[in-house]
C-alpha cells in the first residue's frame, strides 16, 4: 500500500479513536468534580474501591482483546469464530475476578462501606469489560467510528448523570450506582451494535479454541494484569500500607491529571496497532519506518506537556481541584517526570504485540511489577503518597529501557540522542519563558503561547524532515 494509503488509514483511525478517547475527558472532570464535592476522605474511599476492583478484573480480559484486534483485522473470516467464543470467555474470567475480589476485601478487615463499594464496582468493571470487548470487534475492523459513538454516550451520560445525583445529594453510594448503571446500558447498545453492524454473536463453546486462544493471549494477559498492577497497586499499597484516606486522596487526585493525558498516546497508538499489524505481514520496512516516526511525534509531543505540567502543577491543582487539594501539588511534581516514557512505552509495547513478541511484553512488565512492588514497600512506609510517586517514575523508566532493547533487536534502532536534543533546547527555552515571562498570564494563554514557542523552536532547527511535511500534508487533507 501506497505512503498516501497508509497515512489516510492513520489519519481516519486517529481522528474517530479522538473522538472516542476525548470523551475520557468528561469522566475525569466528573472525577475532579466528585473531589471537590466529597472531599479527601470520601474521594480516597471512591479511588480505592475503582482501583483495586479495576486491578481484580483485568483478568477478565486476559489479552483477548489484543489478540482478536491482531488476528481479525489479518483475516476477517475468523470473526464469527473469535467473537462468539471470546465473549463467553469473557464472562466467565469476570464472574471469577468477581469472586476473588469480593472474598479477598470480606476478610482483609475493610469497612462494610467500602466492602459494598468495591462490590458494586466489579459489577462495573464486568459491564465495562464486556463493552471494551465490543469496542475490540469494531477496531478489528477499523470501524472507530462506532468505537467512538459507543464510548461516547456512554461517558456522556456518566458524566451528566454523576453530577445530577451528586447535586440531588445521593452521595457517594448513589454515585457508584450511576456507574453501574451506565456501564450496564452500554454494553446492551455495545452488543447490539455488533450483532447489527459486524456480525451475529452467538456464544460457543469450543474447548479446543478455548485453550488455542488463552495460551495465544497468556503473555499478553500477564502484560496487563502486570501493567495495570504496578500502575494501580501504589493506590492498594497506600491503603494497606498507611490506611490514610487522604493521602489516597491527594494521590489520586495527581494520578488522575497524569492518566487524563495518558488518552493522548493510548489513543495514537490504539488507532495505529491494526495497521501496524498489517505491516508486519505485508512490509517489515514499512513498519520499521512507521514505527520511527510514531515514536518521533510520541517523543516530540511528551516533552512540553510534562515541562508545562511541572512549571504550572500549582496553578492546576488549583483551578482543578480547590486549595483543600494542595498537598496534591508536589505528587503531580514528581508523577510529571513519568508522563515522557509513559508516551513512547505505548509504542514500544504495541509494536512488540505488532511482531508476534508479546512474550516479551509479559517479561517486561512482570519485571516492573517486582521493581515497582519493591520500591513501595520501601518508600511508601517514609515517604506515604509522595513515594508511591517515585516508584512510578522509576518503574516506568525500567519499562522504557527493557522495551527499547527488545525493540531494537527484533525491530530496528532508534537514534534517541537524535531525536531528543533540538526538542530539549526547544523545550528549554519554552520553560524559560514560562517562568520568566508567561507564569502570571492566565492559564490557558500560558498553554497556548507555550506551545506556540516550543513547535517555533522546532521549525526553527529545522527539525522535521521532507517525509514529516508530506505525512503532515496528508493528515490536513492537504494532498491526495
Amino acid at each position: 500500500m501506497s505512503k498516501g494509503g497508509l497515512v489516510n488509514r492513520a489519519k481516519r483511525n486517529i481522528f474517530y479513536k479522538f473522538l472516542s478517547e476525548s470523551s475520557r475527558i468528561l469522566p475525569a472532570l466528573l472525577f475532579i468534580y466528585i473531589a471537590r464535592e466529597l472531599g479527601g476522605e470520601d474521594f480516597g474511599k471512591l479511588s480505592f474501591a475503582y482501583s483495586f476492583a479495576g486491578i481484580c478484573i483485568i483478568v477478565a480480559d486476559f489479552g483477548l482483546n489484543t489478540i482478536l484486534i491482531r488476528n481479525v483485522s489479518r483475516q476477517k473470516e475468523l470473526t464469527r469464530e473469535y467473537i462468539g467464543n471470546i465473549f463467553v470467555l469473557k464472562i466467565v474470567l469476570s464472574v471469577v475476578s468477581i469472586s476473588v475480589m469480593g472474598l479477598f476485601v470480606l476478610f482483609a478487615g475493610y469497612s462494610r462501606e467500602v466492602i459494598t463499594l468495591v462490590i458494586v464496582f466489579g459489577g462495573v468493571m464486568f459491564f465495562k469489560t464486556l463493552v471494551d470487548f465490543f469496542c475490540a470487534v469494531f477496531n478489528a475492523y477499523e470501524r472507530m467510528d462506532r468505537e467512538a459513538f459507543l464510548k461516547g454516550t456512554s461517558q456522556i451520560l456518566l458524566f451528566l448523570s454523576g453530577i445530577v445525583i451528586l447535586a440531588l445529594g445521593f452521595g457517594l453510594f448513589g454515585l457508584s450506582n450511576v456507574f453501574l448503571v451506565v456501564y450496564l446500558l452500554s454494553s446492551v447498545v455495545g452488543f447490539y451494535m455488533v450483532y447489527k453492524g459486524i456480525t451475529s454473536i452467538r456464544p460457543c463453546f469450543n474447548l479446543r479454541f478455548w485453550k488455542y486462544i488463552l495460551r495465544e493471549s497468556l503473555p499478553l494477559a500477564l502484560t496487563v494484569v502486570f501493567t495495570v498492577i504496578y500502575f494501580k497497586i501504589d493506590i492498594v499499597m497506600l491503603s494497606l500500607i498507611r490506611g490514610d484516606n487522604s493521602e489516597i486522596g491527594w494521590y489520586s487526585a495527581a494520578m488522575r491529571l497524569i492518566e487524563l493525558v495518558g488518552v493522548v498516546p493510548a489513543l495514537i497508538v490504539s488507532a495505529l496497532f491494526p495497521i501496524l499489524s498489517g505491516l508486519y505481514k505485508d512490509s517489515i520496512d514499512s513498519l520499521k519506518k512507521a514505527y520511527k516516526i510514531s515514536f518521533k511525534y510520541l517523543l516530540v509531543i511528551a516533552l512540553p506537556v510534562a515541562v508545562g505540567t511541572l512549571l504550572l502543577s500549582e496553578r492546576f491543582i488549583n483551578i482543578i481541584y480547590g486549595k483543600e487539594f494542595v498537598r496534591a501539588i508536589p505528587a503531580l511534581q514528581i508523577l510529571v517526570f513519568a508522563l515522557i516514557f509513559i508516551f513512547v512505552n505505548y509504542i514500544l509495547m504495541n509494536i512488540l504485540v505488532a511482531i508476534d513478541k508479546q512474550k516479551l511484553n509479559a517479561i517486561v512488565a512482570g519485571t516492573c511489577v517486582f521493581v515497582n512492588i519493591v520500591l513501595n514497600l520501601c518508600l511508601i512506609p517514609h515517604y506515604g503518597y509522595l513515594g508511591a510517586g517515585f516508584a512510578t517514575v522509576i518503574t516506568e523508566i525500567v519499562l522504557f529501557g527493557l522495551c527499547l532493547y527488545f525493540v531494537t533487536r527484533y525491530v530496528c534502532k532508534v537514534n534517541i540522542i537524535s531525536l531528543f536534543i533540538r526538542p530539549l533546547i526547544s523545550v528549554i527555552i519554552m520553560g524559560a519563558f514560562i517562568v520568566v515571562i508567561l507564569a502570571k498570564l492566565n492559564l490557558v494563554l500560558v498553554v497556548c503561547i507555550s506551545a506556540l514557542i516550543y513547535f517555533s523552536c522546532l521549525l526553527l532547527f529545522k527539525y522535521f524532515t521532507g517525509d514529516d511535511k508530506v505525512i503532515l500534508m496528508h493528515l490536513l487533507g492537504r494532498q491526495k
